[in-house]
């Protein structure tokens, strides 16, 4: 559609040099056109930068899978182990009442990951197709 409104807006140009179209016409209908197309370029890169960082989580996913085959017979859990899957780990400040701390795993490849979430999410999905079988 972009290349198809450059054409278009050649087009207007054209008519309004050999008089078909009136100068305030071509004006309107030229800046129309010109917002509708900058409008799709900007979409068009924001669609761009998230496939991007959709096929970059992809390749991720792929990394943190091989490295945890790697280790599924694994018998200890060794630093080379622990540098391999986690990137850091945050401590949050003590919450007073309770004196508890937040403590947040932020692995290699995958980044943050909630287990409580995850671990409910399958359950609802099996719940889900128990319901439909």
């Amino acid at each position: 559609r972009i290349a198809e409104l450059d054409r278009i807006i050649s087009r207007l140009y054209e008519d309004n040099v050999m008089g078909k179209l009136s100068d305030d016409r071509f004006i309107k209908m030229s800046h129309d056109y010109e917002l509708e197309q900058s409008n799709l370029k900007s979409m068009a890169e924001v669609l761009r930068k998230e496939l991007k960082q959709q096929e970059q989580q992809k390749t991720n996913a792929k990394a943190f899978v091989a490295a945890v085959k790697k280790y599924t017979d694994m018998q200890e859990l060794d630093a080379a182990v622990l540098r391999e899957f986690i990137d850091r780990i945050e401590v949050s400040h003590a919450d007073k009442k309770s004196k508890t701390r937040e403590i947040t795993i932020v692995y290699n490849f995958i980044g943050a990951f909630d287990f409580i979430r995850a671990i409910e999410e399958a359950h609802n999905t099996t719940e889900k197709q128990q319901k439909t079988a």
